[in-house]
């Protein structure tokens, strides 16, 4: 839990500050951007970043469904993105976190 905290910690202040900046220079224009960029995820990190931050909140419910979808986006961010070393430095430590989470579901369920 704490490697995730912390990793999602730098993303958001990395990526979550990039948007909110975005949103209060640029106002309802960015969130039209937002929204297209939600289907273009070359060389954009705002959907890996938004289906990132979704995943972790689900984990804290629902460790299986929030660790799959990390799991999920960080492997598709890294496949789409395979020529872009950025893309594959922040999406091995959230598959990291996906993975984790996922283990302490199947350690939490085996004891049961």
């Amino acid at each position: 839990m704490i490697y995730g905290i912390i990793i999602t910690s730098i993303m958001l202040l990395l990526f979550g500050s990039k948007l909110i900046v975005l949103l209060v220079e640029n106002g309802v224009e960015e969130l039209k951007e937002m929204a297209r960029a939600l289907i273009h995820w070359y060389d954009d990190p705002t959907a890996f970043f938004i289906f990132y931050i979704v995943g972790y909140a689900i984990v804290w419910w629902k460790n299986l469904w929030g660790s799959l979808i990390i799991m999920l986006v960080s492997l598709l961010v890294i496949g789409v993105n395979i020529n872009n070393p950025g893309f594959i430095m922040f999406g091995l430590p959230t598959f990291a976190v996906g993975l984790l989470y996922f283990l302490t579901w199947y350690e939490r369920r085996k004891k049961n």
